[in-house]
């Protein structure tokens, strides 16, 4: 369903997730994805599109088994421009989910950044440009930025933190069931206990 609110292109999709183990999402061209988990049998997509060719695109997806992909297409075959006057208003693309928890959740991204909230299975998420912010649980997480700061916070973790340039602060936790591996080439890290 596309709805247009304030200029904006906003599809929202909700699949039934029983056969649904693994989430993964291409965030190439997506400015901001953000996740959620609750205790539901749906997963649901929104989308919204701002821009000049905002309705050239639209977040698609596909289930393989237990897999759902998603990612950003163009779906109209006009050419697009490729100056620099352009590059800035493509499009700009967000993308919120709400999904069950205990679920595996991959995302990648060259501009994109990650907002998490809620308990995942496991975790893996590559960022170029973006940030990476989480408040909940993983059995086990791999984040990885080069310039984005990662921010997490979480009840109980054994914490593997690696940053060559940014700054480093990690709260002490008393049990540590799961392991979040967090590694950034320039971005600050920072784990705090969440109460």
């Amino acid at each position: 369903m596309a709805i247009r609110v304030n200029g904006q292109n906003i599809i929202e999709k909700k699949l039934l997730a029983d056969k649904t183990e693994t989430i993964s999402i291409n965030g190439f061209r997506i400015f901001k994805i953000s996740v959620s988990t609750s205790k539901t049998e749906f997963i649901t997509i929104k989308s919204a599109l701002d821009g000049e060719y905002q309705n050239q695109f639209q977040v698609v997806t596909k289930q393989e088994e237990n897999q759902l992909d998603l990612k950003l297409e163009q779906i109209e075959f006009s050419t697009i421009a490729d100056d620099k006057r352009n590059a800035h208003k493509v499009v700009a693309a967000t993308l919120y989910l709400e999904i069950p928890e205990g679920l595996n959740l991959n995302i990648t991204s060259n501009i994109g950044s990650v907002h998490l909230s809620g308990n995942f299975d496991s975790l893996y998420v590559d960022l170029l440009q973006g940030y990476f912010d989480a408040i909940g649980e993983a059995n086990s997480a791999t984040i990885i930025t080069i310039d984005g700061h990662i921010s997490l916070r979480t009840k109980n973790a054994d914490v593997e933190v690696i940053s060559k340039n940014g700054r480093v602060t990690v709260d002490e936790f008393i049990t540590n069931e799961s392991l979040w591996k967090l590694h950034s080439i320039n971005g600050n890290i920072t784990v705090a206990k969440q109460e």
